[in-house]
């Protein structure tokens, strides 16, 4: 997939996509987001103990921005660039802690009903834009080229990214069964998809137009997707074990 495009400044970069990457970064947000659902699927049951309600929102929150962050890096890495490229570590780790912080908040918000009727609203608009906020804080890492925005999509990024958030958030606190956690799973993870590859429709890859040294990475990019990708598949999987072994406790309780 070639992507190139006029801008008013003149063409900017074309860069091409790795169709397996692209599918593989909407497979991992399904996963995580079926898992955080997954984990919060019992937090607002009262017969739950305290501690079970407070591992699912910590871990749920831990899970859905980890996933958050891992789908926007793996689109990334599904990106070749026709110049050598690389990532500003500082800045990449800060919109991976801006990812689980906003997630957290707006899981925090809608859980306590701080804010009563508000509380998912509230939470979503503020997860919402932290989400936004990591994802172009993580585009600003890019070293080798220069960015641009179309603001118009911007917007649009940013709307589904609270809108997803809001969606989210109602999920993880409806009292729901197996079929509408999975359902929410998917629905959220494209939700999330979504939110990327809009944002990625507003950017325009602008060349420097000056020779800047960079340091050669240190993986393959599709290596490295792959790599966080397992990351993630690991630790959906480990969370998903602990829910139904914590499910089959109670059912034997029962």
């Amino acid at each position: 997939l070639r992507h190139s495009r006029q801008a008013a400044w003149g063409p900017d970069m074309t860069v091409s996509y790795q169709p397996i990457l692209i599918l593989l970064s909407i497979g991992i947000a399904i996963l995580g987001s079926l898992t955080a659902l997954a984990l919060t699927a019992g937090s607002h049951d009262q017969d739950s103990e305290a501690w079970q309600s407070s591992f699912a929102l910590a871990n749920g929150g831990l899970i859905m921005g980890s996933t958050i962050w891992s789908m926007h890096f793996i689109a990334m890495m599904a990106v070749d660039f026709p110049i050598l490229v690389n990532y500003n570590l500082l800045e990449t780790i800060a919109s991976i802690c801006i990812a689980i912080v906003a997630t957290g908040i707006g899981l925090y918000l809608a859980s306590t009903h701080k804010l009563g009727l508000l509380s998912i609203p509230v939470g979503g608009v503020l997860m919402g834009v932290g989400i936004a906020s990591m994802h172009y804080l993580g585009m600003s890492a890019i070293r080798g080229c220069g960015l641009a925005y179309d603001f118009r999509l911007v917007g649009a990024s940013l709307a589904i990214a609270i809108g997803a958030s809001m969606a989210a958030l109602w999920f993880a606190f409806y009292k729901r069964g197996v079929l509408t956690t999975l359902l929410g799973g998917v629905v959220q993870g494209l939700a999330v998809a979504s939110m990327h590859y809009t944002a990625m429709a507003a950017t325009f890859f602008v060349p420097l137009g000056v020779e800047v040294e960079l340091a050669t990475p240190l993986f393959d990019q599709s290596l490295l997707a792959y790599m966080i990708a397992c990351g993630i598949v690991v630790l959906s999987a480990g969370n998903l074990g602990i829910v139904a072994l914590l499910a089959a406790q109670q059912d034997h309780s029962a």
